[in-house]
């Protein structure tokens, strides 16, 4: 049975969750926490949304709840080490594989010369993986979002989509391996964020599906929508439809087709990060 909570309450008892967390909703029996600090409609636009994405693989949302996987939804004027699970974080080393070419390339001045909490709260305001994270402001579109313009959100459940595809449903894992190498060696998303992990690329694909991402153009070629996606790498996008339907618009996205996934000014050529 799906369970998706009408309203917010306090977290069920049989999560053990620790003090900090006052509020819960579920998405398909998926837990998503906050402190008191978090408005209420953050949460039920992330249950929302989250409901969506696993609409039409309900049984990927059966093994993530199997494996305690949860999702926390951090205030404006909260941090990611704030959160009681991630206190212990540390910044990562210089051979951590998750690095762009550009912390690689900067990596004193952009890492190593920071705390561990002063490389954290600028990374990131989002994180996939057994104990996600999401933001108030994400979540809700708020202008103070420093993502505004595109919804992290599903970006870092797009992550968690693809770990339960990896047990769940292993062929189209690999089909998504083989559409990462084709993109690779085809110099696809070239230099982009989106190539610097399979998980990467799934994730911001994810976000192009349901037209929720910021424009990324490669010498003129502009990739916006799904309709883009699909011209531009159709291996990609075979995959994503095997994992999402035919849905593209998630219920609570602030940023489905918003304008501001566009910037200001000329169409850029080229929207990669220069280092």
């Amino acid at each position: 049975m799906v369970s998706c909570a009408a309203t917010v309450s306090p977290p069920n008892p049989a999560l053990n969750a620790p003090g900090f967390y006052a509020k819960s909703v579920s998405a398909r029996g998926i837990p998503i926490l906050a402190s008191a600090k978090v408005r209420d409609d953050a949460l039920l636009a992330a249950r929302d949304m989250l409901s969506d994405m696993l609409a039409h693989r309900p049984e990927l949302a059966k093994w993530l709840v199997q494996h305690d996987y949860r999702v926390t939804i951090i205030a404006v004027d909260e941090a990611l080490l704030d959160l009681p699970e991630n206190a212990h974080w540390t910044k990562p080393a210089r051979d951590d594989p998750r690095l762009t070419r550009c912390e690689l390339k900067h990596y004193d001045a952009r890492i190593g010369a920071l705390s561990d909490r002063q490389y954290w709260d600028n990374r990131a305001r989002g994180i996939g993986g057994d104990r996600a994270v999401g933001s108030e402001e994400d979540v809700l579109g708020l202008p103070v979002s420093r993502y505004f313009g595109e919804t992290i959100f599903v970006h870092e459940m797009g992550h968690n989509v693809l770990f339960a595809i990896e047990e769940v449903d292993p062929p189209l894992y690999r089909k998504i391996e083989a559409a990462y190498a084709n993109a690779r060696a085809r110099g696809l998303w070239l230099n982009e964020y989106t190539t610097t992990t399979m998980q990467e690329y799934w994730a911001e694909g994810t976000q192009f599906w349901f037209d929720s991402n910021r424009l990324q153009a490669f010498n003129g070629t502009r990739i916006l929508n799904h309709a883009d996606l699909a011209a531009y790498d159709p291996q990609l996008y075979a995959a994503l439809a095997a994992a999402y339907g035919n849905n593209h618009r998630l219920k609570g996205d602030p940023f489905w087709m918003h304008p501001a996934r566009v910037p200001p000014g000329p169409p850029p050529q080229n929207t990669a990060e220069e280092c």
